[in-house]
C-alpha cells in the first residue's frame, strides 16, 4: 500500500510525496505511513511557518494566537450588555399576549 500527497506552494511549485505503508496489517501500516507523511510535511512546512510568523509579528492564524478575535469578542459582549439595558421589562396587566391569527394568502 502507498500514500500519495501533493503540496502546491504559493509560488505554484508542486511537491509530491509517496510513502510506502508496511503490510503489518493494513490498518497499522496505514497509520505508520500517515505518521511518516505527517512528519515529512511538518519538517517541510515548519521553516515556512517560522518565516511568516517573523514577517508578520502580532498576527497569527488559527493556532489561538493574537489575531484580533479577542477584540471582536469584547465588542460582542459590550453589544450584548447594551442590548440587555434596553429590554422591555414592563408587566402586562391585561393578561397574556393575544394569540396570533393565521392570515390566508
Amino acid at each position: 500500500m502507498e500514500l500519495q500527497a501533493e503540496l502546491t506552494g504559493r509560488d505554484g511549485l508542486k511537491r509530491a510525496w509517496r510513502v510506502r505503508c508496511d503490510p503489518q496489517g493494513e490498518l497499522r501500516g496505514l497509520l505508520a505511513g500517515l505518521s511518516q507523511l505527517r512528519e515529512e510535511v511538518t519538517a517541510l512546512l515548519g521553516p515556512l511557518v517560522q518565516q511568516e510568523s517573523v514577517a508578520a509579528p502580532g498576527v497569527r492564524g488559527e493556532d489561538g494566537g493574537d489575531d484580533g478575535d479577542a477584540d471582536e469578542e469584547e465588542e460582542e459582549q459590550e453589544e450584548e450588555e447594551e442590548e440587555g439595558k434596553h429590554i422591555n421589562t414592563k408587566a402586562y396587566s391585561d393578561g397574556p399576549p393575544l394569540k396570533r391569527t393565521k392570515t390566508h394568502s
